[in-house]
């Protein structure tokens, strides 16, 4: 026996007589004749191999099995008609913009690549960046303002791939206070003003290597990486925002006793209701694919 051929308007008329009570009353809810509902419930005992109603009087009662299957084909129509509700609405359309939250550590050349691809597939379609630090992007994907989000810690409900780990490097100007010292500890790092990247959101969350007492906050990675340039305090950058820095003795990296390098974890993630759309899915998927191969060409420099 099998239900695979049984379709969506046999369930739709199974579960009208059933709620209705009668064939009559359940034509009269589904707009058809009384003639096509009976055919529609025929087909599908012929289908199951079973009946699904008996008649009493002149009420239409469920038998054992129309029981049984009464709660799973209510659900089954409920998921229907919210997929139904939800196609209806890009129906006919086109989506003229998609808004993202891009958290601020992300390097530039990974979200430039990625624009570049999208406009040669959407030309058409604007996208709206929101830079963003620590709760910040989570807090716009969960309240519907972004549908797409790339930040370290995101809601639970959202759809979410590993994206890219970055590493940090803790450095300072070449003659900030401890520039030239050798086997800084983590405590002697707290007599001094650190620069740190504020939380965007409104849980006003910190990094969580936040130590020292002093310490000057900027809205920005560029902010940050130019108030450590001019001796303001020294900071934990990306490696990418301070290699070329460091090349060219603007920046030094800090002489620690332990823990040089430090890691966030980025993940990126997707509105689950806006994952059937194409701009959308597209977006994910680019992130997602060329975040993999930057990480493979990290990999081989580190080699």
């Amino acid at each position: 026996m099998t239900t695979a051929r049984v379709t969506l308007e046999m369930w739709r008329a199974f579960i009208a007589i059933a709620e209705q009570g009668s064939a009559a009353k359940a034509a009269l809810l589904l707009h058809k004749s009384q003639s096509a509902v009976c055919h529609s419930i025929k087909k599908m005992e012929s289908l199951l191999g079973q009946p699904l109603f008996v008649v009493e009087g002149r009420q239409s009662v469920l038998t054992e099995l129309g029981q049984a299957l009464l709660p799973r084909a209510q659900s089954l129509h409920h998921n229907a008609v919210q997929i139904e509700s939800v196609a209806s609405k890009f129906q006919g359309q086109l989506m003229t913009e998609v808004s993202l939250a891009v958290d601020v550590l992300l390097p530039h050349t990974l979200t430039q690549s990625v624009f570049e691809r999208f406009y040669a597939l959407y030309p058409n379609v604007s996208l709206r960046i929101y830079e963003t630090a620590l709760s910040g992007a989570g807090q716009l994907l969960a309240s519907g303002v972004v549908s797409l989000a790339i930040a370290s810690q995101l809601p639970k409900e959202t759809v979410a791939e590993p994206l890219l780990d970055l590493e940090l490097r803790c450095v300072c100007a070449p003659d900030f206070a401890f520039a030239q010292a050798q086997q800084m500890t983590q405590s002697e790092l707290k007599a001094h003003r650190q620069v740190v990247i504020r939380d965007s959101g409104q849980q006003n969350t910190d990094s969580g290597w936040l130590g020292s007492h002093q310490r000057l906050t900027v809205s920005s990675l560029d902010a940050a990486v130019a108030a450590v340039r001019r001796g303001l305090g020294f900071g934990w950058l990306p490696q990418h925002a301070v290699a070329e820095p460091c090349r060219r003795g603007e920046l030094v990296l800090v002489d620690l006793s332990h823990g040089q390098n430090r890691r966030v974890s980025l993940k990126l993630g997707m509105n689950p209701e806006l994952a059937h759309i194409g701009e959308i899915s597209t977006l994910f998927e680019l992130f997602h694919s060329l975040s993999m191969a930057t990480d493979a060409v990290a990999s081989l420099e580190a080699e």
